[in-house]
């Protein structure tokens, strides 16, 4: 194989009032400063609980989010819309019309995430050793091309989610067949997916936590990071055959520069949590931005580059925050609405037995994914749901559910921002990629995934 110019990811902007109307221009110049402003005020609210502050934020993203469906996909407003409309569904059955600022309030953290995220890539991009990764993985033989994707789209993922999609593309020649580059897509997709079992740089395990505050970090490391394993071994065995020892190895030694400065901002981000009063996602936003200055200072040429970068995503973070937004607003709605407490949560309690309540939120969450619908409401919704069932569900196992559900819907579904990406980086049709064989492997992780859980489950309340 040989690397070619690295790809870059571009936003498709499709403006509701036409690409004349100045919009996309106009959102890309004010939403940069307004959400920093945002973000600065989330950090804020991590150590000093201030009301005025927190309806203030709020009320601003709120802004934030409907201002940006003036220049949204259109795969973004359809989302959107079916969101807003279960919103009104449960405003008009009873839910407490206050709840959605109190939703918008719950959204601040993932306005303060999307911009830490942003930079952390722009600082992984310019590392030395992914730079090496990325070279190693370019020079595999045609024959491990696979096994090298499927890796390195997992180590570049954990931190990049979907920019590993760039890195991935720039090593696959541009004369490529266009088989060649459905294969080498969806390899990437594997690897990149499943980090949402356990990464805290993916947007699932931020929501996840929203709904399990409790749960301790280290364990959904363990479990989801052991079955994040579980599903390399199974892309390996599925779509590596004939799979050999050295093709694992030069697979696996693609890795090795990145693991200690990818491990090593992990473990500063699990101290962080245990010993300063903040939440995990707390410690990504503490201890990410500490890491890009130290990365500057001994860079200072670096620091014109980050800053760019940062600006440029948060310019093009209209989309992910209008959907994340409004999924918000409605799982908080969704938890005390008295159709769901009243009539919902009861029914579930009545009719399903603990031990199917893993299976059914994966099974929701992918399912609709498939048919277009984002996990994103799925899962909140599902969560919202089983969270006042009074059913004999532990945390942990329903918290890593819905990260599988969130990361092999998001694998398969034709409206995610994994799939559309992909398709672009590596220049195939989106649908071959959401309707093809990675529709196997999550039926097959998936049932391996849900056994295992509903297992753990059954250990830990003893039933």
């Amino acid at each position: 194989m040989h690397a070619t110019a690295p790809a870059t990811v571009t936003q498709e902007y499709r403006p509701v009032f036409g690409p004349s109307s100045g919009f996309s221009k106009l959102n890309a110049a004010w939403r940069p400063p307004v959400l920093a402003a945002v973000w600065l005020s989330a950090v804020v609210l991590l150590w000093v609980d201030w009301p005025a502050l927190h309806t203030l934020a709020a009320v601003t993203l709120g802004l934030i989010a409907a201002l940006s469906l003036t220049d949204a996909r259109k795969e973004t407003l359809v989302v959107v819309a079916v969101i807003v409309a279960l919103i009104g569904l449960l405003l008009w059955s009873g839910a407490a019309a206050d709840e959605v600022v109190r939703g918008l309030d719950r959204s601040l953290i993932f306005a303060a995430l999307l911009p830490t995220l942003a930079m952390t890539r722009s600082v992984a991009r310019g590392l030395s050793g992914v730079l090496m990764a990325q070279d190693r993985i370019a020079k595999l033989p045609r024959a491990w091309a696979g096994v090298g994707l499927l890796f390195g789209g997992h180590a570049f993922g954990y931190v990049l989610n979907t920019g590993s999609f760039a890195l991935m593309s720039s090593i696959i020649p541009d004369d490529s067949p266009e088989d060649d580059r459905r294969a080498a897509a969806l390899a990437t997709l594997r690897g990149m997916n499943t980090t949402a079992f356990y990464s805290p740089f993916f947007v699932g395990f931020a929501v996840a936590y929203t709904y399990f505050p409790a749960v301790p970090v280290w364990q959904v490391f363990v479990l989801g990071g052991g079955l994040a394993v579980v599903g390399l071994l199974v892309g390996l065995l599925l779509y590596a055959r004939p799979l050999s020892w050295a093709g694992l190895q030069a697979g696996l030694g693609c890795l090795a520069p990145v693991i200690p400065p990818m491990g090593g901002a992990v473990v500063l981000v699990v101290i962080a949590s245990h010993l300063l009063p903040i939440s995990t996602l707390g410690g990504v936003l503490m201890v990410m931005p500490v890491l890009a200055a130290l990365h500057v200072l001994s860079r200072p040429h670096r620091l014109r580059p980050v800053l760019a970068d940062t600006r440029q995503a948060m310019a093009g973070m209209g989309d992910d925050l209008a959907v994340i937004s409004a999924a918000m607003v409605l799982g908080t709605l969704a938890e005390s609405a008295p159709s769901i407490r009243e009539v919902v949560s009861p029914w579930i309690a009545g009719h399903m037995p603990p031990w199917a309540a893993v299976g059914a939120t994966v099974g929701v969450m992918v399912g609709f994914a498939i048919a277009g619908l984002h996990p994103m409401i799925t899962g909140t919704v599902m969560m919202a749901s089983l969270a006042g069932s009074g059913l004999a569900i532990a945390d942990l196992p329903l918290m890593i559910a819905m990260m599988f559900g969130w990361g092999m819907g998001a694998m398969n579904s034709i409206s995610s921002l994994s799939v559309i990406t992909a398709a672009q980086m590596f220049r195939v049709s989106p649908m071959g990629l959401a309707f093809g064989p990675n529709l196997i492997y999550a039926a097959v992780l998936g049932t391996i995934v849900v056994l295992v859980l509903t297992g753990v489950n059954a250990v830990i309340v003893g039933g």
